[in-house]
C-alpha cells in the first residue's frame, strides 16, 4: 500500500506504568495530496522565534492540546494508526515518507493525558522536521538544544524533538501555519 522510499523512522519509549485514550480513528488518504513535496519549501525556522513569544501552553499545563495537533495533522494528511509501533519497545513511531507525509503508529500501552500529550508533541516535531526538508529529508529545526541532550540522544533530530516534547502549544501553531500557507498555495 505504502510504496513510497522511506527516508526517516524516528520513535520515543515512555515509562510503562502510564492510559491512552484515542477515540479519533484516521486514515488520511483523501488528505495526503494537500502536501506533497514541491518546489516552494516551508521555511518553519523563521517563524519558530515569532511564533515562540506567544505559544506558552505547553502539555504540562493544557495536555488537551495534543487532541488540536493530531486533528491538524489528520488535516494535513499524516497518517495515524493504533497498534503496534514498528520499532520494539516504542510507544510511537514517525515514518517519514519521500514526497508525502509519513505514517505514525500510537502505540496501546496505556497512559496518562500529560504523557500523551508529550508523546503526540514529540512524533509531531519528527513530522515538522519532515515538512521543513520539503518532504524529502528530516532535518532539526534549529531550535537550540543542550550538548548534553545531543550526546544523551544520539541525533540532534532526537535532541530537538525530546528538548521541546512538553512544547505542545508551539507546535500546534507552526502545524496551522504549515496548513495555512499549503492551502493558500492552491
Amino acid at each position: 500500500m505504502f510504496s513510497s522510499k522511506i527516508l526517516c523512522f524516528f520513535a520515543l519509549t515512555l515509562s510503562s506504568s502510564l492510559t491512552i485514550v484515542l477515540t479519533t480513528s484516521c486514515n488520511g488518504s483523501r488528505n495526503v495530496e494537500r502536501i506533497k513535496s514541491s518546489n516552494s519549501k516551508i521555511n518553519l525556522i523563521k517563524y519558530s522565534d515569532s511564533i515562540q513569544q506567544t505559544a506558552k501552553r505547553r502539555c504540562t499545563d493544557d495536555p488537551w492540546l495534543s487532541d488540536e495537533i493530531m486533528k491538524v495533522g489528520y488535516q494535513l494528511g499524516v497518517k495515524t494508526f493504533i497498534g503496534e509501533p514498528e520499532l520494539p519497545n516504542k510507544d510511537a513511531t514517525y515514518k517519514a515518507l519521500h514526497g508525502q507525509l509519513g505514517i505514525l503508529t500510537l502505540g496501546t500501552r496505556p497512559m496518562n493525558q500529560l504523557v500523551r500529550c508529550k508523546l503526540i508533541t514529540h512524533e509531531y516535531i519528527h513530522v515538522l522536521q519532515h515538512i521543513n526538508e520539503n518532504l524529502k529529508g528530516m532535518e532539526p529545526l534549529g531550535w537550540p538544544v543542550s550538548s548534553e541532550s545531543l550526546n544523551y540522544f544520539g541525533s540532534p533530530q532526537e535532541a530537538e524533538a525530546y528538548t521541546y516534547q512538553d512544547h505542545a502549544e508551539l507546535v500546534l501553531k507552526l502545524l496551522l501555519k504549515v496548513r495555512s500557507e499549503k492551502i493558500h498555495e492552491k
